[in-house]
């Protein structure tokens, strides 16, 4: 294969500014054609693609417009039925997170890509800040040695503001509020450091009841979380600590996680990608000094073009491509922390 040609589902904000551009830029992609139940959107995003066809209907497109691969932007609600007509094409799957709804849903969806054989990816982006790679090298070379904590917060302040009723802010149609936009991120990144959670106890809540129907003065009810907190512990052993919210006054998207281990300490910072705060070494940690390490060339990672890559080259490392297994894991933890919020009792895994 010298190019690989994509198709899109659901052209919202994401595809337009993160999927169609790196995936432009890759060189060997080709977007075949664009689908959205919008169809202005659609032909918006074709125009942006240099797709020839656009349509509402992306049954008929995958019908009549084979493709290789197809990248999946849609709301939550529609990623199953998305997921599950694209792998009965039997083409190459990216469909952003969280994967799915439910458990089940998300269950089925990496049984049957694992039955066809074909390559997924769930872009959780924070896998591709050049410091993230530089912390998950530093932790498999046994820098910091054993894990002892990963604590993580994830902060933006939109939700403070008098945004008017989006869907994310329904259940129906989101399935949670900021733990699957941000929470999962942050599930991801324990993941990729740590392994899998072995048990936790978790803690949700809604602080804006009611938004405003844009261009009335009706409002509607908020049914899913603002604020997510979470305590486990990972299977290894390592103790966490997860903070994601949408109701941080003054941030617009900060993340920092702090990793701690027998040996050392490293901090990840997303505001500043390209290094690591790290206190490393016997002095350094006696004497609690810290230092900057910088990032590597071998660090730089474009997330959506790893993507075309794996197809390309017919394998898919899930260190570096988090495919629909790794998704499944993060809906797992996603569905256990709304049940310990529910219940107030730890969930084991």
């Amino acid at each position: 294969m010298e190019r690989v040609r994509i198709g899109v589902i659901g052209t919202g904000g994401i595809v337009q500014a993160v999927h169609i551009p790196q995936m432009l830029a890759h060189g060997r992609v080709d977007f075949a054609w664009c689908a959205d139940t919008d169809a202005p959107t659609a032909a918006k995003a074709a125009t942006l693609a240099h797709a020839p066809v656009s349509g509402t209907d992306y049954r008929a497109l995958l019908r009549d417009h084979p493709v290789d691969a197809v990248t999946i932007g849609t709301p939550h609600v529609a990623h199953y039925d998305a997921v599950m007509a694209a792998l009965e094409a039997g083409v190459h799957v990216c469909c952003e997170k969280p994967l799915a709804m439910s458990v089940a849903e998300a269950e089925a969806m990496a049984a049957e890509a694992a039955r066809r054989g074909v390559i997924t990816f769930v872009p959780f982006s924070y896998w591709f800040v050049p410091a993230a790679r530089l912390m998950k090298e530093l932790i498999d070379e046994g820098a910091l040695g054993q894990l002892t904590h990963i604590n993580g917060y994830y902060g933006q302040g939109f939700g403070l503001t008098d945004m008017p009723m989006r869907w994310r802010f329904q259940r129906a149609i989101a399935g949670s509020g900021a733990l699957g936009d941000l929470g999962s991120h942050l599930i991801s990144l324990t993941y990729l450091w740590g392994g899998k959670i072995r048990r936790l106890t978790a803690h949700t809540k809604t602080f804006v009841h009611e938004r405003r129907v844009e261009g009335t003065d009706q409002m509607a009810k908020v049914d899913v979380d603002d604020d997510v907190q979470v305590i486990g512990e990972l299977e290894n052993g390592a103790l966490i600590n997860l903070s994601a919210s949408r109701t941080y006054a003054g941030r617009g998207n900060f993340q920092r996680v702090e990793v701690s281990g027998f040996k050392g300490g490293a901090v990840y910072n997303n505001s500043h990608g390209d290094e690591l705060e790290v206190c490393l070494g016997d002095a350094w940690v006696a004497r609690n000094q810290w230092g900057t390490l910088k990032v590597q060339p071998k660090h730089r990672l474009t997330q959506m073009q790893v993507f075309p890559n794996a197809i390309l080259e017919g394998k898919a490392p899930a260190d570096v491509l988090p495919n629909f297994q790794i998704g499944l894991e993060v809906q797992r933890v996603m569905e256990a922390i709304e049940e310990s919020a529910a219940s107030g009792q730890w969930v084991n895994l």
